[in-house]
């Protein structure tokens, strides 16, 4: 005879098997997995077949690994970028402030100050719209 309990255990051994580990994640599959159930089973039918319909649509474990693992690869890309950026916000100033001690000092605007100020300033704006794209960004 058919254990709706026995068969989610099973079910949530195989998520951890396939690498879904993290205990949030694994409730909030079961909880849709339950849910799904409940809604098969308000619409008539049995445990067995209202069970197999929501491991279906909920996705067999070594596929949900992957897409959550195209999640972290996403995020992990856009962390990266926004680090990026922030580098760039950090060290266009880096080379802008020498540069205008340089002129207080010789009071002249030569290549030796505008060219590291001009280079500073390029090098924050790019890190800046990179930082507001990489916050902006949403996936497709």
């Amino acid at each position: 005879m058919f254990n709706l309990e026995q068969s989610i255990s099973e079910w949530r051994r195989q998520m951890l098997a396939a690498g879904i580990k993290p205990p949030v994640l694994l409730e909030e599959l079961e909880s849709h997995l339950r849910e799904e159930i409940e809604r098969q089973m308000r619409s008539g039918l049995n445990a067995q077949p209202a069970y197999a319909i929501a491991v279906q649509q909920i996705g067999r474990a070594n596929v949900l690994k992957r897409e959550f693992k195209k999640v972290e690869r996403t995020l992990m890309k856009r962390i990266a970028i926004i680090l990026l950026g922030v580098f760039g916000v950090l060290f266009g100033p880096g080379i802008i402030l020498p540069a205008l001690a340089k002129h207080r000092d010789l009071g002249v605007w030569n290549s030796d100050t505008v060219t590291p100020i001009v280079l500073g300033a390029v090098i924050t704006l790019i890190g800046v719209s990179t930082v507001v794209l990489g916050f902006k960004r949403r996936k497709a």
